[in-house]
């Protein structure tokens, strides 16, 4: 476990100083997908219903902490948390030119999250940006449940295994992606049940991520595309279940 922090640390600190060229190409036609904002397919019903002011919240994996300001412009109390010394460092830069609205707050600090610092029951949420695929599903799920309060609610979007496409680009492209991230399995998905009282999972972007090139006109366009076809694999997905099991991403929702 020491072995694997280490390398998601020195991978992600390199990455934060400077990102190489191939993640760069696919950061580029895959950022509509990645929209946290109200258009953006995987996080828009998650800002229609959760109530953040005055909540604590845990950016769990926070990166160089724009997701962190945006639930902190919400009137959020936030603390984000990541393994990379270096992507910390711009989420607290970040923080020091902020001005979050409703008085709300962004902290940050490295640690391993298979193991926080925080207190039993400290969060009414936790969220995370593709983090869970990084870690060891179980104890990330076990450590969620520890510091979420009864009743807290946790989010997740991430990578799914077996989307072809992706599945193969992944293999072309080894140097963009760390040795022991792992997109997640359908049974990943299923040992949240051990941990959490309810919990559900949405899948997204079956033939959607045909839109990638769209990105080459404007992000703008890419998104007006992404939505339609999305909501086209939406029921695809509700006609033949199964198909569920291709899509790219998925998001997790558990309540303790």
């Amino acid at each position: 476990m020491n072995d694997r922090l280490t390398r998601e640390k020195d991978f992600y600190d390199e990455l934060g100083a400077e990102r190489p060229y191939a993640r760069r190409l696919l950061d580029r036609f895959s950022e509509g997908f990645y929209e946290k904002g109200n258009r953006g397919r995987l996080w828009s019903s998650f800002w229609k219903t959760a109530d953040l002011r005055r909540a604590r919240v845990l950016d769990y994996g926070c990166g160089g902490g724009g997701f962190s300001e945006m639930l902190a412009d919400l009137g959020a109390f936030v603390y984000g948390i990541d393994i990379s010394p270096q992507l910390i460092h711009q989420a607290q830069a970040l923080a020091a030119t902020a001005r979050n609205g409703s008085h709300g707050s962004a902290q940050f600090l490295v640690c391993d999250a298979h193991q926080t610092p925080f207190p039993d029951n400290s969060f009414d949420y936790v969220v995370g940006n593709g983090a869970l695929h990084h870690l060891d599903i179980d104890r990330a799920y076990a450590e969620i449940a520890r510091i979420l309060k009864p009743g807290g609610r946790a989010r997740f979007m991430e990578p799914m295994y077996h989307h072809p496409l992706l599945w193969s680009l992944r293999r072309l492209t080894p140097n963009a992606h760390t040795v022991d991230e792992k997109p997640l399995f359908w049974t990943d998905l299923e040992k949240a049940k051990r941990w959490f009282r309810s919990f559900s999972h949405e899948e997204h972007f079956l033939f959607s991520v045909l839109a990638a090139p769209a990105h080459l006109l404007s992000k703008n366009f890419a998104l007006t595309l992404i939505e339609k076809l999305d909501r086209f694999d939406q029921f695809v997905m509700r006609v033949e279940p199964d198909l569920s099991r291709f899509a790219w991403y998925t998001v997790l929702e558990m309540e303790k």
